[in-house]
Order: C-alpha cells, then sequence, then structure tokens
C-alpha cells in the first residue's frame, strides 16, 4: 500500500482532506494529512522534508504555502537529491495561482488544479494506479462519460446506463480499477451470475448459494473493481448488496442486453458444471431437471452427491431413500 504525504498549509486542510480522501478510495494508498500539514513558524519545506518517509510526497502550493522566497541552495537538494535517496517520489499540485520555481514544474510530476480540482485529482489518482501498477495511464475523460465518472470512479457507487456507453466507460476507467469484470447476466439466476463472476475472479465456488456469494463479497472487499452487470432481470435491490460489498467496488447496470448467455438445460451440462465445482449452479439445475420429470432417478443420484458435499445429509438421506440409491451410486458424477 502506498503511503501519501500531502504537504499543506492549514488554510488548504479543507481541500487536502479531500484529496486524502479520494485517493484512499480509488487506490490502495493511505494518506497521512494531520502530520503534512504546516506548524506554526514552519514552511512547506520543512513539511516536505518530513515527508520524505512516505512513498510520494505532494506539494500543494496556494498563495497559503507559497514561500516568500524558493532558496534554490534548500529545495533544490531537498526534493531531488533527499528525495531519490529515501525513495520518495515528489509531486507538485497548484490550488491556486503563486510564484515558484519554473525548474519545479519541469522536473516533477505537475498537477494544475487552478481550473478543475476534480480534474487534478483524477490525474494525481490515475498517476499513482500507475505507479502501483507499473503502467501509463489514460489522461482523457470523454466529457460524456462525466456523470459515470462521478458516481463509479470517484467514489464507490451503482448506476445503471445503456450497453454502448457502459463499454465505452469500461474501456476509457481501465485505470481507475483493479480490474473490470463483464458479467452476462440476462436471463440468468443468481446462482448463475455468481458462478461467473466467481469464475471471472479465478474462484472456486462449491459451497451453496449463500456461502458462495459471502465469498466474493469478502474478495471483492479487499479490491477496487467494477463490476458490469449485462442487463439483469432480478431487481438490483437484491441482485447487488447480495454479490458486491459497498466498500471499494462499484457496479454498473446496463439497461439492455450486449450478451445472452443460454444455459443447457441437460443432465450433461449439470455434470459438467459439477464437475467444475460450480456446485450451486448443478445443484439448481439438477432440481429444475427433477421436478420437470427428466430422469428422476438419475438427478436424484447427482444431487446426493452434492448434498452429501455440503454437509445436507437429510436431504439426501431422503433422496437415497425414495430411489433406494446404493451408497456407491453416488459416485456417478465422476
Amino acid at each position: 500500500m502506498l503511503t501519501v504525504f500531502p504537504a499543506h498549509a492549514p488554510a488548504d486542510s479543507p481541500f487536502a482532506h479531500q484529496l486524502a480522501a479520494f485517493i484512499e478510495a480509488g487506490c490502495d494508498a493511505v494518506c497521512f494529512t494531520s502530520e503534512a500539514a504546516l506548524e506554526p513558524r514552519r514552511d512547506l519545506l520543512t513539511a516536505a522534508e518530513k515527508g520524505l518517509t512516505a512513498d510520494i510526497l505532494v506539494l500543494i502550493l496556494s498563495r497559503s504555502s507559497n514561500l516568500p522566497r524558493w532558496a534554490r541552495e534548500i529545495w533544490e537538494p531537498l526534493l531531488f537529491n533527499h528525495a531519490e535517496a529515501s525513495n520518495t517520489r515528489v509531486a507538485l499540485l497548484l490550488l491556486e495561482d503563486c510564484a515558484f520555481p519554473p525548474l519545479l514544474r519541469r522536473k516533477l510530476k505537475f498537477f494544475d488544479a487552478t481550473a478543475s480540482p476534480l480534474d487534478a485529482l483524477r490525474r494525481l489518482k490515475r498517476w499513482l494506479w500507475g505507479l502501483e501498477h507499473g503502467t501509463q495511464p489514460l489522461t482523457t475523460y470523454s466529457a460524456d462519460l462525466e456523470t459515470l465518472y462521478a458516481g463509479l470512479a470517484d467514489r464507490t457507487g451503482v448506476m445503471s446506463t445503456t450497453a454502448a456507453l457502459a463499454e465505452r466507460f469500461a474501456r476509457e476507467a481501465t485505470h481507475d480499477f483493479d480490474a473490470i469484470f463483464q458479467i452476462p447476466a440476462h436471463g440468468r439466476t443468481l446462482a448463475q451470475i455468481a458462478g461467473e463472476l466467481g469464475s471471472q475472479l479465478g474462484m472456486v465456488l462449491d459451497g451453496p448459494l449463500e456461502e458462495n456469494c459471502g465469498r466474493i463479497r469478502a474478495l471483492l472487499a479487499t479490491r477496487r473493481c467494477l463490476i458490469v452487470f449485462d442487463a439483469p432481470q432480478l431487481p438490483p435491490d437484491p441482485l447487488v448488496p447480495t454479490l458486491i460489498p459497498r466498500e471499494r467496488s462499484s457496479v454498473l447496470i446496463t439497461t439492455e442486453p450486449v450478451q445472452i448467455h443460454t444455459t443447457p438445460q441437460t443432465l450433461k451440462y449439470a455434470r459438467d458444471l459439477a464437475a467444475s465445482r460450480r456446485f450451486a449452479e448443478a445443484y439448481e439445475l439438477l432440481r429444475q431437471l427433477f421436478d420437470t420429470g427428466a430422469d428422476k432417478e438419475t438427478c436424484a443420484r447427482e444431487l446426493v452427491w452434492i448434498c452429501e458435499h455440503w454437509a445436507r445429509y437429510p436431504e439426501a438421506s431422503e433422496l437415497k431413500t425414495h430411489f433406494r440409491l446404493p451408497p456407491t451410486e453416488q459416485l456417478s458424477l465422476f
């Protein structure tokens, strides 16, 4: 986790705290704002010296923090030599127009917040993101996607939009998230949606549906992801909180499907799901096949195996008793 030290004047504390909240919500970073404020009779360079213990030093320049005189014999070794020796990257964020050495603007990472503080914060966040992930982030934002940026990338949120806008946003906002997952959800059940999301997350979800959803929530609580649900027919109120924690990940729901996934209603597909250890989906499909009268005894054998794996012994026993299944036949799944 990156450590960020935004050196600032006390008068700029509201902005420094806004910066900290913005960065911490969007990156794996922690900001030291209280320690970064200028102390009485101390100047910005004194605060900057304290910031060399962090990974990132951000000098917030304003009329309140600006030095009456920038002594080159002080700022040059501090912001270049000492920072390099401390392995600290230094950035300037210009909050208000004020005079400072032009060399700093040319040699250090520079963010101009005088016209649009939000744009500067976004660029700073993407720069930090690039440092974390070793990438060169994009710095452009489409104006017609502003609502999505404000509601999903700048903070955690849940929104809906057209499929076309969702696809563009997912491409453009790559550097605002750890990962972006696009889930074909149209016409699919919660078990199927959870299974698809778990598969894309690289998880093995071999538990009942409720347990699987809890494991997905636990993983996403530690990551900053965007989940795009492709036109689910399930209402958002139960769908989103069941799968997505509010801590870090954002959700975008398309208003029309981009891709429609058809689930084969066959015993073979149920066995394929079970072989992939997607037991909740296999169980759901086997129950549907069982209820429609399609080879009840074979469905029962497979259901017995899954129920015993989940320690649902009364349900497994009832099926075995009803169909007089010998114990070894539950292994037919494999």
